[in-house]
């Protein structure tokens, strides 16, 4: 009954649970789910880009099992990102979802967006209770679905008008806007992003989005095996234990 109308969920718990629980709900209704976050502003339509991402996909892998598409930052190949995603409607995405529902809710000390990276199998383990097996996922083109240059590693090299998407972090976690300026870079410094671009003045929010327009990156990064978590932390090579073979 009503299986094509409209309906809306309200989300009203403020938890790192609160976004997955609303995709979930659809998923198990049959519905494809995209998701984009609050702190971004829609540019364009995004079915397009989205279809031109299956379609992307499809031809690279040679069948059409891609689950998810998620963003990721801009000098990467897989350094997945959870402000953009998209879910098709499977048995297998509501388990997945599921699960990680439940890894969050054991581990609440960790960010959302790393449950995320972690249940698509990206990055290393955060202790010894395996992983579900990872939908079939692929990224979704970050000069296309754009995340402000606030942080290392982010932006984007294409024209603003190609743009579908742009995410310019209104906070660092659990929208708190004063925190986010100790890890930020200073192309944003002073500007209050989320006025500007829903202020009414076109030419100034094409400007403020500009300023995340960079060269292209000589390198991408691959998030699967990571030296660095870009806070300051750094991974080195240290002595190395012999494991006695008897």
């Amino acid at each position: 009954r009503g299986r094509h109308r409209p309906f809306c969920l309200r989300g009203e718990g403020k938890t790192a649970l609160q976004k997955y629980i609303v995709v979930l709900a659809y998923v198990a209704v049959g519905r494809d789910v995209f998701w984009f976050d609050f702190d971004s502003i829609w540019l364009q339509n995004p079915l397009e880009a989205l279809r031109a991402a299956e379609a992307r996909a499809m031809q690279e892998r040679g069948v059409p099992d891609t689950e998810v598409f998620a963003a990721i930052d801009f000098d990467s190949k897989n350094c997945v990102m959870n402000a953009f995603f998209l879910v098709k409607a499977s048995r297998s995405t509501r388990v997945w979802l599921l699960s990680l529902l439940h890894w969050v809710y054991k581990r609440p000390f960790v960010h959302d967006q790393v449950a995320f990276a972690q249940l698509l199998g990206i990055g290393p383990l955060v202790d010894e209770e395996p992983l579900p097996r990872a939908p079939v996922w692929s990224p979704l083109d970050p000069n296309v679905f754009a995340n402000a240059a606030r942080f290392s590693g982010l932006g984007f090299s294409s024209q603003v008008e190609d743009l579908v998407l742009f995410h310019f972090f209104d906070g660092w976690n659990s929208n708190m806007p004063d925190e986010v300026e100790q890890w930020a870079t200073p192309v944003y410094k002073g500007i209050n992003i989320f006025e500007v671009v829903y202020g009414g003045d076109a030419e100034a929010a094409r400007a403020v989005i500009a300023k995340s327009r960079m060269p292209p990156p000589e390198k991408l990064n691959d998030c699967t095996y990571m030296s660095s978590l870009g806070l300051g932390m750094e991974l080195h090579t240290g002595a190395r234990v012999e494991i006695p073979t008897t």
